[in-house]
């Protein structure tokens, strides 16, 4: 099980790096994405900075802490807030504009999938120490 949680986590983290990046170096991306017009220099910079910095920045110190440090469940704990904050977000949006469709539902799925594989292999490794 803590192999699978390394190999979850490490590629979760690269994915995050990846979508950092591209982000960060092609913000109006965002705008093929989701039905977003990115209006001005400020608009595209919070992209940059905010899905491509903040995206990349964890997904870079996950896999510094599983790959790096071999601290695989801290690494999976800190996914697990990443996530959770996720989904409490998306929770939020579900009370303000209802049930998300197209990419935004597919991308609420995945999160979902995700928090609860990372919940239950960092709480399986946490047993068997």
């Amino acid at each position: 099980m803590l192999a699978f949680h390394k190999g979850l986590i490490s590629v979760i983290a690269i994915l995050f790096i990846g979508l950092g990046i591209w982000l960060m170096l092609y913000p109006l991306a965002v705008e093929s994405l989701y039905p977003i017009r990115l209006e001005g220099p400020m608009a595209v910079s919070e992209v940059r900075a905010v899905f491509g910095g903040l995206m990349g920045g964890v997904g870079a110190a996950v896999l510094w802490l599983v790959r790096r440090r071999s601290r695989a469940k801290e690494g999976g704990v800190v996914m697990l807030f990443v996530f959770g904050g996720l989904l409490v977000a998306r929770v939020v949006g579900l009370a303000g504009e209802g049930i998300p469709h197209g990419p935004v539902l597919n991308e609420t799925i995945f999160e979902g999938v995700v928090f609860i594989l990372i919940l239950v292999t960092t709480w399986t490794i946490r047993h068997r120490e």
